[in-house]
């Protein structure tokens, strides 16, 4: 049964699709591309709209002209509800003026509208003149005085889409019910660890991570989003009236926002009104705009303290002040920042709720647009809160992925390998761990091989002369003779194999201290200050010898056990029933029905994790952020 939020699982965008064949190739790169830069700027581009940041007023206003038969509609409506003293004064203007009593009706609304406008005590227009008079900005500048001591909060999370990102990502963290803000919450590292071992595919990785994000982020209850979403009213409907230009709008009146702040009287002239009736507008939106927000509004206090909190540390990086140690938000303790803003808040609110009261703007914009059933539509900005929680925790949790992809692929290896080799990897007699780091500590030089190595020594002595060996030399001797040939090939991959141990064994043998190799790595390991370019060329060139020595080995082995593989897959797809009989005259294994299908089928399993194993090996021996 689809789950009551279902339809909206599609909004998150597909769910990334495996390559063919991703789940049984080695991985070529680690997770550094898991969120591609064009993914990351469509994400960051979805969270801006999702909170609809970045919209101007002015695009937000749409004029927009009545259809005629809804306005005929409106009309009709409005003068069957014309009291008596009105309907006189439209049977008395039909004596003095021409045209029909429905443009009548429409010069007396506009003259009501014109007299509501006298009656404000201050002079707020001259409709003869077509100019706002000084009464109108007079009446603003309170407004103006009340938003600027917020103008700094709605300015930074305006121009701050990672500030207002970072303020959210805290407020959602505590006010969900058990919210998921690590990985680990998202997904158990273990089962991460087991996911990669069985696919070694980071693709499948970020597969696993998004499909858990995605029931996650569904799984939270509409109401609990729909409460948010409603508390974050104040952050948007009031933004538009803090960040209204008010310098620009008393510049019309030949004054300044500078002068609008300071105590003293201020002397405004008048504004023509085809220049500022625009602005108006705007205003009369904002004003609009905070009415929604209903009775005296207050924000989270999560945000107001996150915005505290990313302040005073850009403080700090500004004076080049460091901390020794970076503390979470929520151990920081409250600012007194904090309760000035709500209180700003509220003031602004109140501020605004008594100049919709009193200064008639809808009268104004009706009667200077010559139609009193003038209007334009406003966009409400909407917050889609569970887009943005999906969208962001996209990408941090991918980044989190980024970030310990080296240790979730260490720890897949070292589970793949503790399969195989239940005791651990067996060490070299002379090439060790503290080889490579004398070598590196040089400074001139690098050898990365030794797990690698190590693994295929640990091959040789746990696999290879246990049984495996045994295996190949019974193999090759109860071949029929219709299939000498595969005989032959076996034969030579025993041998093959053993070469390359006598290989092994003798690069082991470089590094003793009674070798000259080994002397030369021992004289390097505590510095190379005191020695020649000639010297150092000398040891660069034998350190790039012994990992091109190194990365022959590993590829041999690789290749003898990719050729081993396809020979027992051939062998797999003959008889049983005859190998069986065959291999039982060799090797009597009493119990057994099938003693050769069985240790085929097991050598099948450790050449194909050998083979994957040294694979992730190799990719964390070339990468440097695997040390």
């Amino acid at each position: 049964m689809p789950s009551r939020n279902g339809n909206r699982a599609a909004s998150y965008g597909p769910l990334p699709r495996l390559s063919a064949g991703s789940l049984g190739e080695p991985a070529l790169d680690s997770l550094s591309r898991s969120l591609t830069r064009e993914e990351r700027s469509a994400l960051l581009e979805r969270i801006e709209k999702s909170l609809s940041i970045g919209e101007d007023a002015r695009r937000q206003i749409i004029h927009s002209e009545l259809q005629k038969d809804r306005r005929n509609e409106l009309i009709r409506a409005d003068m069957e509800k014309l009291t008596l003293g009105e309907r006189f004064q439209l049977w008395v203007s039909g004596l003095f003026r021409a045209g029909g009593q429905r443009d009548r009706f429409i010069a007396l609304r506009l003259s009501q509208a014109r007299q509501r406008v006298r009656e404000h005590p201050r002079d707020l227009a001259d409709f003869e003149g077509r100019r706002f008079l000084p009464g109108l900005p007079g009446e603003i500048r309170p407004l103006y005085r009340a938003a600027q001591p917020l103008a700094g909060f709605f300015s930074y999370i305006s121009n701050d889409p990672a500030a207002l990102r970072t303020m959210l990502d805290y407020l959602l963290a505590r006010r969900i019910p058990d919210a998921r803000t690590s990985l680990e919450q998202l997904c158990p590292v273990q089962e991460l660890q087991e996911t990669f071992g069985e696919t070694e595919s980071p693709g499948k990785l970020k597969q696993t991570v998004l499909e858990r994000l995605s029931r996650y982020v569904e799984s939270i209850p509409d109401s609990v989003m729909e409460e948010l979403e409603s508390g974050m009213k104040p952050l948007y409907l009031f933004r538009d009236l803090v960040l209204f230009d008010y310098d620009s709008f008393f510049a019309l009146f030949r004054s300044s926002g500078a002068e609008a702040l300071g105590e003293g009287e201020v002397s405004f002239a008048n504004a023509p009104v085809a220049a500022a009736l625009e602005r108006v507008e705007e205003l009369y939106l904002a004003l609009y705009y905070c009415a929604r927000a209903g009775g005296e509004p207050s924000m989270y206090a999560e945000l107001l303290h996150a915005y505290c909190a990313l302040r005073q540390d850009q403080s700090r990086n500004q004076q080049n002040q460091t901390q020794d140690q970076e503390t979470p938000l929520e151990d920081l303790p409250a600012f007194d920042e904090e309760k000035l803003l709500q209180r700003n808040l509220l003031l602004l609110a109140r501020e605004a709720a008594r100049l919709r009261d009193t200064v008639p703007f809808q009268e104004m914009i009706r009667f200077f647009r010559n139609d009193p059933y003038y209007r334009f539509m406003a966009y409400t900005p909407r917050v889609r809160l569970r887009e943005f929680y999906y969208a962001n925790l996209k990408i941090k949790m991918l980044d989190q992925l980024d970030q310990r992809f080296q240790e979730l692929r260490k720890g897949a290896l070292d589970q793949m390998i503790q399969s195989i080799f239940p005791r651990g990897l067996r060490g070299f007699e002379y090439f060790g761990p503290d080889i490579e780091t004398g070598i590196g500590r040089s400074g001139i030089a690098e050898l990365r091989v030794h797990r690698s190595l190590q693994f295929i020594q640990t091959f040789f002595q746990t696999v290879f002369h246990d049984d495996l060996a045994a295996f190949l030399r019974i193999l090759s001797r109860m071949m029929p003779s219709r299939s000498r040939s595969s005989s032959v090939d076996i034969s030579l991959f025993a041998a093959s194999l053993e070469d390359l141990e006598q290989r092994l064994r003798t690069f082991d043998m470089s590094f003793s201290p009674d070798s000259d190799e080994g002397k030369t790595f021992y004289r390097y390991r505590f510095g190379t200050a005191d020695r020649d370019p000639g010297q150092l060329n000398a040891y660069r060139a034998l350190v790039q010898q012994k990992n091109r020595d190194a990365r022959e080995m590993a590829e041999k082995f690789q290749e003898l056990l990719q050729g081993l593989r396809s020979r027992f897959l051939a062998l797999q797809r003959g008889s049983m029933t005859q190998m069986n009989e065959r291999y039982r005259n060799f090797d009597p294994a009493p119990g057994e029905d099938r003693p050769f299908q069985t240790r085929l089928e097991r050598f099948l399993k450790i050449l194909e994790s050998s083979r994957n194993i040294m694979g992730q090996l190799l990719l964390l021996e070339r990468d440097p952020g695997s040390t």
